[in-house]
C-alpha cells in the first residue's frame, strides 16, 4: 500500500476552517432564532447554508489538500461540486432544524444520526474526487468510526446550537467560542479518521490529477471560505443591530402612541384596553374594580395667568403624586387636559373604594411648588365600581365623569360614587351628542343674527351670527348646553364649518338680489382655534360661494385666545393675512395681558356683559372697569362693542364713554335672516313687523 503524509500547516489550517465554520454557524443560528419575518427567515437560512456548507466543505478539501501520496494528485471538479452541494444541504437542515422550536430529546438523535450521515456522504463523496485507479480501499471498523464519529458530533453540534440560540448576550461570544472549538475538534476528528481509514494500492494511480500546487489551491479555497465565513458574521451583526433598533424604534413608537407624552402616564387607549381586559377577567373571577374620574379645579386660571409651563410642571408633579397614592398594580392614567383617570382592581366593597378615593384627596392636600408661588390645588372626583355602575368601558367611563360633576355643583374638593339619578343628564348628554350627527343633515340647526349698532344706536354697522338648535325630541336647545358637549366631542368644527357656510351662503343670497349687506361675525371655538386646517377651511367655504373676506369677522373669547396664546397669535396671523378681521369676545373674563392683545392686533374687543349689566345702577367699578377697557382698546387702536345692553340707562352711560358699538335687546333682538335684511333695506319692510327669535317685535 502507498503510504500518504500530511502538510501539518494545512492539517491546522483545516482546523481552523472548521473552527471558524462552527462559530459562525452559532452566530447565525442566534440570528435566525429570532427573525419572525418568514421571507427573511428563509433568504438568512439560504444565505446561512451557503456559507456554512462551504466552510465544513473548505475544512474537508483543506484536509485532503493536506494529503499527499508519492505519485500525483487531483480532483474532479464534478464530483467536488457533488460534495459541496451535499455539505450545503445538510447544512441547511441543520439550520432549519436548531432555529425552530424546542428540540426533543428523540428529534436530536434522529436529526443528528441524518445529519452525520450526511457529513460522512460529502466526506467519502469528496475522497471520490480523486478519481483513484485501482478504488480506494476502506477498512470497515475506521470507516465505521468515522461515521460514528460524525453522528456524535452532529448530535453534540445540534443541541450546542440550540441551547445557545436564544443565550443571553454578555460573554455569550465566550460560550460560542468554546463551542466552535469542540465543533471544529469533533469536524476534523472525524475527517482525518475517515481519511485514516482509506487504503491506496502501491499500483494506484490518480486520474484527476492536474499538477496544480496543492498549498496554493488550499490557500486559496481556505482564503475565499474564511473571508465569505467573515462576511457571514458581520453581516448577521449588522443586521441584528439594524433590527435590533428597528425594534427599538416600534416599542417607543407603541409607548407614543399608548402613553402621554408630558406626563410619561397611560393614555385614554391603554386605559381603555386595560379596562376591557379587566372586565373580561372580572366576569370570570366575579373580583369587581373602580374606576376614578378627577378633574382639577381651577386649574384653567393657572395655565391662563402664570403660563402653559408652570401648567405643565403641575401636572407632571400630580401624575407621580396620584401613582404614590395607589398600588403599582393600579392604573393611573392622563385622559386629557386636565383630567386623569384612576383603574384600581380588585376592589372588596364600596367602602375600600372610598377609602382609595381619600388617599386621591390626600394627594392634593400639600401645596404645589410652583415659579414664584405657592399654589393649592383640589380635585373633583367620581367613582364607578364593576359591574355595579356599568359593564363596558363607555359606561364606566361616563358614569365616572357624571358623578364628577355632581361633586363640581357642589363645591368641589370632594369625591362621589355614581348613582342612577345621575344618569338622566347622563342620557340627556349622550342623546345631544348623538343628535349632533344628524343636527346639520336634518336642518335642525338654524341661525339668528343680532345686529351692532353705532354709538348712537341708530345705525346697524355689522350683526353676530348666532347658532340655534331645535331638536326633534327635546325642542328648543340652549347654546350654552349643545356647544360645549360638540366641544367634547370633537364635533364642534364641523358645526363650525356649517355656521360658516350657512352666513357665505346667506350672505351670496343677498347679494345676488341686490340687497345691502352688513359684514358678519361668526364665532370661533377654543377646539378650531387648534386646528391646523382651520384657516384652509374657512377660505376653501369663502371661496367656494364668492364672499369676500371683508364682509367677515371672527370672533373668539379671551379666555380661549389665551388658552395657548403663542398658537392664537399664528392662527390670528394666518386670518388677518387672508383679509379677515377678528374681535376678542367676553373681555374681561380671562387673564390676556396687554402685551398679547397688542400682538394679536385684532379689530374689536367686545366688552362682557357682566359689566354693562352693573353699569347702571351706581356701581362706580363697574363704570371704572369699563371706562378703562374703553380707553385701552382705543389706546391700541380697537374698537369697542357693549354685549348686553337692556336699557336706556347703559346706552346713555356707554355713549358717554364713548363706547364705538352697541348690541343688545334694548336696540335688536336676535332675529332670522330675511328680518335683519329688512332692517337693512328698510324699503321691503313695507308695514309688518319684524318677529325676533320669540315672536316679539323688534326695532331698527
Amino acid at each position: 500500500m502507498l503510504q500518504g503524509t500530511y502538510s501539518y500547516p494545512l492539517v491546522f489550517a483545516s482546523l481552523f476552517i472548521a473552527t471558524t465554520a462552527s462559530y459562525t454557524t452559532l452566530d447565525l443560528v442566534g440570528r435566525i432564532a429570532t427573525l419572525r419575518n418568514s421571507a427573511r427567515r428563509f433568504y438568512w437560512l439560504v444565505g446561512g447554508a451557503i456559507a456554512m456548507g462551504l466552510g465544513v466543505w473548505s475544512m474537508h478539501f483543506v484536509g485532503m489538500l493536506s494529503f499527499s501520496l508519492p505519485i500525483p494528485l487531483g480532483y474532479d471538479t464534478a464530483i467536488t461540486f457533488y460534495s459541496l452541494l451535499i455539505a450545503t444541504l445538510v447544512a441547511y437542515f441543520a439550520l432549519d432544524l436548531v432555529t425552530r422550536g424546542e428540540l426533543s430529546f428523540l428529534r436530536l438523535c434522529s436529526s443528528g444520526i441524518l445529519m452525520g450521515l450526511g457529513i460522512a456522504a460529502m466526506h467519502y463523496t469528496g475522497m471520490e474526487a480523486l478519481r483513484m485507479q485501482p478504488e480506494i480501499e476502506y477498512t470497515l471498523t475506521i470507516l465505521v468510526a468515522s461515521i460514528v464519529i460524525a453522528i456524535v458530533a452532529s448530535i453534540a453540534a445540534l443541541w450546542m446550537a440550540h441551547a445557545l440560540r436564544t443565550a443571553r448576550p454578555g460573554l455569550l461570544w465566550l460560550r460560542r467560542l468554546g463551542a466552535a472549538v469542540l465543533m471544529g475538534i469533533a469536524i476534523t476528528g472525524m475527517h482525518y479518521t475517515g481519511m485514516a481509514a482509506a487504503q491506496f494500492p502501491i499500483d494506484s494511480v490518480c486520474r484527476a490529477a492536474t499538477g496544480v500546487n496543492t498549498s496554493w489551491l488550499a490557500i486559496s479555497v481556505g482564503g475565499a471560505t474564511l473571508s465569505i465565513l467573515a462576511i457571514t458574521v458581520v453581516l448577521a451583526v449588522l443586521d441584528s443591530r439594524h433590527e435590533s433598533s428597528t425594534d427599538l424604534l416600534v416599542e417607543r413608537l407603541k409607548h407614543q402612541a399608548s402613553h402621554d407624552a408630558l406626563t410619561g402616564l397611560p393614555n385614554r387607549t391603554h386605559l381603555s384596553d386595560r379596562i376591557k381586559a379587566a372586565i373580561a377577567a372580572s366576569r370570570e373571577s366575579g373580583n369587581r374594580f373602580a374606576v376614578y374620574f378627577i378633574d382639577l379645579d381651577g386649574f384653567k386660571a393657572i395655565n391662563d395667568s402664570l403660563g402653559h409651563n408652570v401648567g405643565d410642571a403641575v401636572l407632571k408633579e400630580l401624575a407621580q403624586r396620584l401613582q404614590n397614592a395607589v398600588r403599582k398594580e393600579d392604573l393611573v392614567a392622563r385622559f386629557g387636559g386636565d383630567e386623569f383617570v384612576v383603574f384600581v382592581d380588585r376592589i372588596p366593597g364600596v367602602e375600600v373604594a372610598a377609602q382609595i378615593a381619600e388617599k386621591l384627596l390626600d394627594a392634593f392636600k400639600s401645596h404645589f411648588e410652583l415659579p414664584g408661588a405657592t399654589m393649592a390645588i383640589s380635585p373633583s372626583i367620581g367613582i364607578s365600581i364593576f359591574p355595579d355602575d356599568g359593564d363596558n368601558v363607555d359606561v364606566l367611563l361616563s358614569h365616572a365623569d357624571a358623578a364628577m360633576y355632581v361633586v363640581k355643583g357642589n363645591g368641589r374638593n370632594n369625591f362621589r360614587f355614581f348613582e342612577t339619578a345621575m344618569n338622566e343628564a347622563t342620557l340627556r348628554t349622550i342623546t345631544l351628542q348623538q343628535g349632533l350627527r344628524t343636527a346639520m343633515r336634518e336642518e335642525q340647526f338654524f341661525l339668528h343674527y343680532q345686529p351692532k349698532f353705532d354709538r348712537t344706536g341708530s345705525r346697524i354697522v355689522g350683526a353676530e351670527a348666532l347658532l340655534r338648535w331645535r331638536h326633534g325630541d327635546l325642542g328648543m336647545v340652549s347654546p350654552a348646553e349643545f356647544i360645549p358637549v360638540a366641544e367634547k366631542s370633537g364635533q364642534i368644527v364641523a358645526v363650525g364649518n356649517w355656521v360658516l357656510e350657512q352666513v357665505c351662503r346667506q350672505l351670496r343670497d343677498w347679494q345676488d338680489r341686490g340687497r345691502v349687506v352688513t359684514r358678519i361675525a361668526v364665532n370661533l371655538s377654543q377646539i378650531q382655534l387648534r386646528s391646523p386646517n382651520l384657516v384652509d377651511d374657512i377660505l376653501g367655504i369663502t371661496g367656494r360661494f364668492g364672499v369676500a373676506p371683508s364682509l367677515l369677522m371672527f370672533e373668539i373669547t379671551e379666555s380661549a385666545a389665551m388658552e395657548n396664546a403663542e398658537e392664537t397669535r399664528k392662527t390670528v396671523d394666518k386670518l388677518k393675512a387672508a383679509g379677515f378681521d377678528l374681535a376678542i369676545d367676553d373681555f374681561g373674563t380671562g387673564y390676556s395681558s396687554l402685551s398679547h392683545l397688542q400682538e394679536f392686533g385684532v379689530h374689536q374687543m367686545k366688552v362682557d356683559r357682566a359689566f354693562i349689566r352693573t353699569l347702571a345702577e351706581g356701581n362706580k367699578q363697574s363704570r371704572s372697569i369699563v371706562s378703562a377697557i374703553i380707553r385701552l382698546a382705543h389706546a391700541l387702536e380697537m374698537e369697542v362693542v357693549a354685549e348686553g345692553v337692556e336699557t336706556t340707562e347703559q346706552l346713555k352711560l356707554l355713549q358717554e364713554l364713548q363706547c364705538d358699538q352697541t348690541q343688545g335687546f334694548l336696540l335688536a333682538r336676535p332675529m332670522m335672516g330675511e328680518d335683519l335684511s329688512r332692517l337693512l333695506n328698510p324699503g321691503l319692510q313695507h308695514d309688518e313687523d319684524i318677529a325676533g327669535e320669540d315672536g316679539r317685535p323688534v326695532t331698527a
